[in-house]
Order: C-alpha cells, then structure tokens, then sequence
C-alpha cells in the first residue's frame, strides 16, 4: 500500500506540473503578439512560425488545451483523494479538496500564467512543438467539442467577422504605448500619426485659395510673366484664359528663363505653358499624391461642383501633411499660431481651428461649421462679413478680428479666460 501510494503521489506531481503547463500554454497563446511573432519567423525561428500556424486555428488550439488541463485537472484530483483516504481514511476527502485548492490555484493556474504573461512570444515558441503533437493525440475528443461549439456559434448572432483586427483609434493609442516606452521617437511617432491621418483629410483643408492664387492671363508677355516671377518668388505660375476659374496650365520658372534669354521677349508664353490636373474639392490628400504620382505633375487645381476654381494644391503642401512645414530660402516663415506676451494668442485667419484647440488645450463648439479655418468660423458665427474690431466670445474664449484684407480675415488675436477653479 505505501508503495502504491508513493507512485501515486509521483504521479500527482506530474499531472499538477502538466497543470501548470497546460495553464501557461493558454495564457501565452492567447496574449501572445502575432506581429513580433511574425518577425521572429522570418528571422528564420521555425518554432515561431510553427506557433503562428497553431494560432491560425485557434479555436481548435484552445479547446486542445482546455480539454488536456481539465483532464490533467480530474486525474490529479482523483489521484490526490485516493492518496488522501489512503493516509487518513474518510476524512482524508476534506483534506485532498482543500490540497488541490491550493495546489491548483496556486501552482497549477496562478504562477504559470503570471509568468507565460510576462514572456508569452517565447513560451509560445518553445510549447509549439510540443503542442502540435499533443493537438493530433487529441483530434478524436477536440472534434466532438468542436462541433458542439461550431453548432452553437452558427446560431448565436455576432459581427466578431466583420470588424477589423485593429481599429485605426487602437493603433493610434499603441504607437503611443511604444512612444512612451521608448521604442520609437517623439518624431517617428507623430509621422506614422500623420500617415493614418493622411486619408481622412481633403485638399479642401490645405488648398491655397483662389482669391491668394498668384497667375497671369495667357496673353501676358514675358516681360510681364518675369515681373511675376519676380514679386512672388514662386517657382510655378498658374496660367488662365480671361479669370482664374478657367486656369489653362502652369508655366515653370526654368522653362521661362530658358526661353527668355534665348528668345524673343516679345514672343508669348503659350509655347511654355504645361498642363495642369483638376480634381474636386472632396478629394483626399492621399488621392491628390497619387494623381501627382501617377501624372507626373507638380500641382492640381481644386474645382467645385460646377467647375470653377477653388484653390491650388502643389506637392510640397501635400508632403506637408506628412512631414510638417517644409521652409525654403524664398519663404518668409509666418507661423499660423503665435504666443503673445500678454498671454493671448495671434492668430491667422486661414490657421486651422483644430490646430488652435490644441494649443488652447480647449474645446471650441463650432456647432454647424463645416469649414476649417479661424477666420472662416469668425464670419460664420457672425453671419456677416467680418470688419477689423469685430469680436466673438465663445464660452471661456474671445476672438477680436484685428486685421481685415481684400474682405478676408488675416489676423484675430484670441483670449483664453483661465478656467474658475472648483471650490
């Protein structure tokens, strides 16, 4: 009897390790990430790519493990209360619960899955062997439950198909997570946001308008093309027949130095003149780089539904998007958001209203505007066109319109009342 009860408790230690085992394999399966998985798999680790095919079906790895703890579970229960009964007879039932109480909770779920949390990428690459054999000893019992549970989900409504592994918000919050833990810099992590954002914004936000559009009618000489060039400083001018709504191409300031010193001055720019793409005002940003990509032009006009112009966009406002305000030695660096040392702000009238609320750190209710611009809010809460002096208070903010050009507002100074602090 002393010997049967000594190969049974050896046999107790066992099951309770496979317990264990058991128990950290679903932990580690299950919070196990797929990405540094995938990596480490084309690093050329075959176990990490054996795990990744195991977790293709998971539902049939999990209900393997669920099945193997459980059985492991009663066998070791079973084991533990003949033991028990052997040692101290019918009391001995009371004593072997409350042992594999604590046994199991403690060695056989807790530990095991406390640790496979902590490493699970490596404990799910080192159990994928193992495991792998342990799911085809087991096909015969899982087969059944799986059916079971495939019987059940086809009756049980759900959208778990239709939505996505990871939500744009989540990996905004993640590439966060990793920012903070120092994996990537500050300066990686506002591009890869920038990236995500790239699709939800239209040209209509970072068009230059018409009315700021710099162009010359076709029928301008050269000297006049020149004058130009000269006073704007840019390196591309848009070309129109009678108004600006009818822009016929662009002409490019090496192409029109070339032919100027080369020709006859008096000659007209129609021979310089490239074609220009039109696109709607709806149109995404990410869809204005590819228009760019794939005609092979520097910049797009911006049409409204009955095809007058709206504004211009150029590759460097679309990069922009990406990578920030790109400066060059010809642009005089205006910034659209500037801290007074009254502790207000000036702002420009086409800066983005968003863009202020972030540097409020305040929530502006723009109720049912649908633009983006200071200045464009300003006329639409006053429903008038605004005049310098003009001021709108909206809850803790005050906005003063201190500069007014060509009916537009240029520049607002804008006050933030600190918040009353609570009693």
């Amino acid at each position: 009897m002393d010997s049967l009860i000594l190969w049974a408790s050896v046999a107790l230690v066992i099951l309770v390790a496979l317990s264990a085992m058991f128990s950290a394999t679903e932990t580690a399966y299950t919070g196990a990430n797929k990405i540094k998985l995938k990596k480490s798999a084309e690093d050329g680790n075959r176990k990490a790519a054996k795990a990744l095919k195991l977790l293709e079906n998971y539902d049939r790895l999990l209900t393997t493990i669920l099945v193997g703890n459980n059985l492991v579970n009663i066998l070791a229960s079973s084991l533990c209360t003949f033991i028990f009964t052997g040692m101290f007879g019918s009391i001995g039932v009371a004593y072997a619960t409350a042992f594999m109480l604590v046994i199991i909770l403690a060695v056989g779920e807790i530990t095991p899955k406390s640790l496979a949390k902590a490493n699970a990428e490596a404990f799910a690459t080192a159990m994928s062997g193992p495991l792998g054999i342990i799911i085809k000893v087991f096909i015969p019992i899982t087969w059944i439950f799986e059916r079971f549970s495939g019987t059940v989900a086809r009756h049980t409504p759900s959208d778990s198909e239709n939505s996505p592994t990871l939500t744009e918000e989540e990996l905004r919050i993640m590439v966060d997570e990793i920012e903070e833990e120092g994996e990537i810099e500050t300066a990686e992590s506002d591009l890869i946001k920038s990236a995500m954002e790239f699709d939800d914004k239209t040209v209509s936000e970072i068009l230059t308008p018409r009315v700021d559009i710099v162009a010359v009618d076709k029928t301008a000489t050269m000297d006049e093309l020149k004058e130009v060039f000269l006073r704007s400083g840019y390196s591309r001018i848009p070309v129109y027949n009678e108004t600006v709504d009818t822009i016929v191409g662009v002409v490019y300031s090496k192409d029109f130095y070339t032919k100027y010193f080369q020709a006859d001055k008096d000659q007209k720019i129609g021979d310089l003149i490239r074609r220009v793409r039109f696109i709607p005002e709806s149109t995404t940003v990410a869809k204005a780089l590819s228009e760019i990509q794939r005609s092979s032009v520097q910049m797009l006009v911006v049409i409204d539904d009955y095809g007058g112009t709206v504004g211009i966009v150029s590759l460097e406002d679309v990069l922009e998007e990406l990578v920030g305000e790109i400066w060059d030695e010809s642009d005089t660096v205006e910034l659209d958001i500037v801290r007074d040392t009254d502790g207000g702000y000036t702002v420009m009238g086409d800066a983005n209203i968003n863009d202020l609320m972030e540097v409020l750190e305040r929530k502006i209710d723009i109720e049912e505007y649908d633009g983006s611009t200071v200045g464009g809010f300003i006329q639409y809460r006053l429903q008038k066109m605004p005049i310098t002096g003009d001021r709108l208070k909206v809850d803790d903010i005050t906005m003063i319109v201190t500069s007014v050009r060509n009916r537009r507002v240029k520049l607002v100074k804008v006050i933030a009342e600190e918040p009353e602090a609570s009693e």
